[in-house]
């Protein structure tokens, strides 16, 4: 292994299973106060556990010898909904974590490119931003952003479209993202499906916090944080420009015509609506009246005019640039599952094609007349 066992990595265990210290100590034989003294480095994990804990919870044996990084003291940033509970949170971290992990060593090893995104734009408000963004990628300041998706890849940035491993989080968590002061190679993910228009736009909200809150030492809580305002003022801008809402959207617009923009720029209705009451195009009274029509039309869990989804491919690419693309060795390259890498990547990985005992195969096939 190319680095020590680290007792730390149950602690990733249980995190990312939801298992308390009691659950595991269960399962592993041992008692819950030496499983706790392992996960604070107080006591050195053995090899035999190491060995046991892989065996119940399939990990490659790899899982227990990750070195601790910069990822692990990050704070993380969410789009998320007010009713999103703390324990899941826990383990979309911890998904995080390991992504962003494997993301780094990875695109590092295969050779991509750094993160592109330039150094100044913290600098700029959320249009001059947008637009300096959108002109570094070779974008015309009012076109369409056709792959959201494509546009963070390129950038140097990863993206993962279905990061938990569970379903019970459904609705609550969307996006997730770790911004760090030495950001050479950040991932963005997506916690769960999301509708297409939502996903566009949750990608440029995390986007925004690389950009903005990359000295962040403490998270924060509410949906109104002004760094969250922010970073949905930023992804509106950078999805839809001002020039474009102040061309297209006029107080007496109907909600129907919304609806073309939608199709045009891949972003949601409501954020539309949101994106014009702060440029000004519309009134906040004018705004209100068009969330009454919005959610009266049943169109705050369902809106009219899907926006195609979009699938990363950065991840995949550069796994397989390094190695070969079977179940083992993913496994032993990222030190998680195969399965959930095939996840995080939208891609069947194929199992590893069986050893052969080649003395035991010529006692076992029969020989050929003469041979």
């Amino acid at each position: 292994m190319a680095h020590l066992p680290n007792g730390r990595r149950l602690l990733a265990l249980r995190e990312l299973l939801g298992l308390t210290q009691t659950d595991l100590a269960g399962t592993l034989g041992v008692s819950q106060p030496m499983l706790s003294k392992i996960e604070k480095a107080e006591r050195p994990i053995t090899p035999d556990l190491i060995d046991q804990a892989a065996a119940c919870y399939d990990l490659p044996r790899s899982f227990f010898h990750v070195a601790p990084g910069l990822l692990e003291v990050g704070v993380p940033t969410f789009r998320k909904t007010s009713t999103a509970k703390a324990s899941d949170e826990r383990r979309i971290v911890r998904c995080y974590r390991e992504a962003a992990r494997i993301y780094a060593d990875v695109s590092q090893a295969a050779g991509y490119h750094t993160n592109q995104i330039p150094s100044e734009l913290a600098s700029h408000d959320v249009d001059h931003a947008a637009a300096q963004l959108r002109a570094s990628a070779g974008l015309d300041i009012e076109a369409p952003i056709p792959n959201m998706t494509r546009f963070l890849e390129r950038l140097g940035i990863g993206v993962i479209a279905q990061l938990d491993v569970t379903t019970t989080d459904i609705g609550h968590h969307q996006g997730v993202s770790i911004p760090s002061a030495i950001p050479s190679r950040p991932l963005i993910a997506l916690v769960h499906d999301l509708p297409g228009a939502v996903a566009r736009f949750t990608l440029a909200h995390e986007l925004a916090h690389h950009i903005w809150d990359r000295e962040t030492i403490q998270p924060w809580t509410s949906r109104r944080a002004p760094q969250e305002q922010h970073a949905h003022a930023f992804a509106a801008a950078l999805l839809l420009p001002t020039t474009v809402i102040k061309q297209r959207i006029s107080e007496d617009l109907n909600l129907n015509a919304y609806l073309r923009i939608k199709a045009d720029y891949g972003i949601s209705v409501s954020a539309i609506i949101t994106a014009a009451k702060r440029t000004g195009a519309i009134s906040p009274e004018r705004a209100r009246s068009l969330y009454i029509q919005h959610s009266a039309r049943g169109w705050r869990t369902t809106e009219p005019v899907p926006v195609a989804a979009e699938h990363p491919i950065l991840l995949k690419q550069c796994l397989q640039r390094i190695t070969t693309w079977d179940t083992t060795a993913i496994a032993e390259t990222t030190a998680m599952p195969a399965e959930v890498i095939a996840r995080w990547t939208g891609q069947e990985i194929p199992p590893s094609a069986p050893v052969i005992n080649l003395h035991q195969w010529r006692q076992t096939t029969p020989r050929l007349h003469g041979r």
